[in-house]
């Protein structure tokens, strides 16, 4: 590609599955247009981390304060709960990379 459409690409990064998810930490990743390294903007990347952070910290809280039983055992729905729980962060996730703003890295 030349630079031409390297400006004019709309960057994006489509997380489809959960394997496409990155590390909390990730530096850069392929542009799904173009192929060219790109990164979250400073404001995404606080607003990614804010959200990784609490809401695991809020799944952990929310599922150890179950106490229903179930087989015996609270730990079933704790889980469940905690499943649930992350499968919304991780939704959540997925819409912060695809409404994010994305920058190209310079080199």
């Amino acid at each position: 590609m030349n630079s031409n459409e390297k400006k004019q690409c709309k960057h994006k990064y489509i997380v489809g599955y959960s394997f496409r998810l990155p590390q909390p930490f990730f530096r850069n990743l392929p542009c799904d247009n173009c192929g060219c390294s790109i990164r979250l903007s400073l404001l995404w990347r606080i607003i990614y981390w804010c959200v990784n952070i609490i809401g695991y910290i809020f799944a952990f809280g929310v599922s150890t304060s179950v106490h229903i039983k179930f087989l015996g055992s609270t730990f079933f729905i704790s889980f469940l709960v905690f499943s649930l729980l992350i499968w919304i962060l991780q939704f959540m996730i997925r819409l912060i990379f695809k409404y994010g703003k994305w920058v190209e890295v310079g080199k």
